[in-house]
């Protein structure tokens, strides 16, 4: 028997990386949904790489997935680096249009979308740009999977967090990993450190992500703030490590927040042992002590 669903306060839950196409594992996301259906939600996430190869069929099965998701709760999804056709418009030449000219056709056509339920604004930012100049980095294996935000992306989405009421859970939502993996050794985003400090200068409770295929869940420490990493794992055949599949679970009340990984076992998602807690009244950046040495960076702690 799966873990009963609690009844009260702010539950989000958080999904990514369905890979609609080769790697798709039905069982998984049936599982999903089940937990889904059955559970009391307030929203529902989505990181990103709904297709494999951003082909019309794949989007075609993410788009009867996403419609059962979003019956149960509101729902807010962003693209994936797999759901950016980014031979489009390689390096920037071309129209950039076209790289997502199927994702907003059959999923969405707001990359950046925007939620706001009851006690929770959602942030959505598309970190998936195909080969665009601020993806880039100087290794050519990074250039189709590699991400990135641009300024004025993160301006944005600091604008609209900041919009939120005043005691709402706020919840920033892309594809790529914002820490780095443990298994792949890889930072999901194009100048990663420089993008923890602008994300936690926005002084968010939870940024949510996928791409690495290796649930974390943990408490970021900048200079600027502190936040709470959600990262699912695939719902596919792609988990590394030999690790089961997962989802994360995000649940606040008025004093704190928690992430928990659920895995997949015997059919169900079950909660594990893997969980991180943040006191929503040490978000930000008055809340995070001076190092001992002024010019070292806070760390990251996991």
């Amino acid at each position: 028997m799966s873990a009963p669903v609690a009844s009260s306060g702010v539950r989000l839950l958080h999904l990514s990386d369905l890979h609609c196409g080769r790697p798709f594992v039905g069982a998984h996301v049936d599982a999903a949904l089940a937990l889904a259906e059955r559970g009391r939600w307030d929203a529902i996430i989505l990181s990103g790489d709904v297709s494999q190869r951003a082909r019309v069929a794949e989007f075609t099965a993410a788009r009867a997935i996403l419609d059962r998701l979003g019956a149960v709760a509101p729902l807010l999804v962003v693209p994936g680096n797999h759901d950016a056709a980014w031979w489009r418009a390689p390096f920037g030449l071309g129209d950039p249009a076209r790289v997502h000219e199927r994702y907003r056709a059959f999923i969405t056509p707001d990359l950046e979308p925007v939620l706001r339920v009851p006690g929770v604004t959602v942030v959505g930012m598309n970190s998936a740009g195909g080969t665009a100049p601020h993806t880039l980095t100087w290794y050519p294996r990074d250039w189709r999977v590699k991400g990135g935000v641009t300024a004025a992306q993160l301006a944005v989405a600091r604008a609209r967090l900041a919009a939120a009421p005043p005691g709402d859970l706020r919840v920033l939502v892309l594809h790529h990993n914002v820490v780095r993996g443990r298994l792949s050794r890889r930072w999901g985003l194009a100048r990663p450190e420089a993008t923890l400090d602008a994300l936690a200068a926005m002084a968010p409770d939870v940024v949510c992500g996928g791409h690495d295929h290796e649930e974390r869940t943990e408490l970021v420490v900048r200079p600027a703030g502190r936040f709470l990493v959600s990262c699912a794992n695939t719902l596919s055949s792609r988990m590394r490590g030999r690790r089961p599949s997962s989802c994360n679970v995000i649940e606040a009340d008025a004093g704190t927040v928690t992430v928990r990984a659920w895995v997949y076992n015997g059919g169900a998602f079950h909660p594990g042992p893997q969980a991180a807690t943040l006191s929503r009244a040490l978000r930000g950046a008055d809340a995070v002590p001076a190092p001992l040495n002024p010019c070292a960076p806070a760390p990251i702690l996991g």
